[in-house]
């Protein structure tokens, strides 16, 4: 018997992980181990696709499927409702996993491993959605976050070794983060600071406000590029495609019309603004270029 009726679960027996981010408390736990290691082996933090993809409620299961179409389940029936096939699920839509590695066979590889690690599943559900990982014990808390201290009768914890040389600067005007990580060298900004929050807890990293002009310093060394403006209203932003079991080529669909994606950059803003991504055989694409060439 499962413990909630599809997308009826109350959102105050959940844990709030960010805007419109729930997730049981087992889950929860599994999600938070399975970013730690994902940053801690590859230097990469993943993040939920903003919008009701972790804990989808019913009423948004029927939005979705309005806008979505097929590729939204029917009403009832998601994973993300914290039932599936007549058993518990819970369901999370990871946005970056293919940073993992720069070919997506590699990011394929070490995503399922990590999610093997932490107890999810992966590949479960059709039309097949590599982003979308599954818990099958969403309220059974794993051991590795069930570890209780009594604090009456231990002596304080060692301060825990940082395994990461992370600096975040906080620009005064309005509060974006940038964390630079020794890993890659790569300079990431964060426009919401709980991320950085998560990502301190988990690392062990020390935060170090920074002025205007050292913040500009440190962006500066990195060579920040202008990214590129897209609309950000709803339904505006194009489809982001991947070929299946193609070469790494990435196209961006919109309008009924589909092209090639050659700026990684444009890339990486599209997903911080929300885009969607998916995979399509590339029988399908090159019919859809086909079309527009004729």
């Amino acid at each position: 018997m499962t413990r909630y009726q599809n997308g009826q679960a109350p959102l105050s027996d959940l844990v709030y992980l960010g805007p419109q981010f729930y997730l049981p408390h087992g889950t929860a736990a599994r999600w938070r181990e399975l970013q730690r290691l994902a940053w801690e082996k590859y230097g990469v933090w993943l993040v939920v696709t903003p919008g009701w993809n972790g804990y989808r409620p019913l009423d948004v299961q029927f939005e979705y499927r309005k806008d979505l179409g097929i590729m939204a389940a029917v009403p009832g029936t998601s994973s993300h409702g914290l039932t599936f096939r007549g058993r518990d699920m819970a369901a999370i839509d990871v946005n970056n996993w293919r940073a993992l590695a720069a070919s997506e066979s590699l990011a394929w590889a070490r995503f399922v491993a990590l999610c093997k690690i932490v107890g999810f599943i992966v590949d479960f559900v059709t039309p097949r959605e590599l982003w979308h990982i599954g818990d099958e014990a969403p309220f059974n808390v794993p051991a590795f976050a069930a570890v209780v201290i009594n604090h009456a009768t231990t002596a304080p914890a060692k301060r825990r070794k940082k395994t990461m040389n992370i600096t975040a600067a906080y620009r005064a005007k309005n509060g974006t983060i940038a964390v630079q990580a020794r890993l890659g060298g790569k300079l990431t900004e964060l426009d919401d600071p709980r991320v950085w929050g998560a990502m301190a807890a988990a690392t062990g990293a020390e935060t170090f406000p920074l002025s205007d002009e050292e913040y500009q310093v440190l962006a500066d060394r990195h060579g920040r590029l202008k990214y590129p403006a897209f609309d950000t209203t709803e339904n505006k932003l194009p489809l982001i495609v991947y070929a299946e079991n193609g070469d790494g080529t990435v196209y961006l669909y919109e309008g009924g019309i589909i092209r090639y994606l050659t700026n990684p950059k444009t890339l990486e803003v599209l997903f911080a603004q929300g885009a969607q991504s998916t995979t399509w055989p590339q029988g399908e694409i090159d019919s859809i270029r086909k079309q527009q060439s004729s």
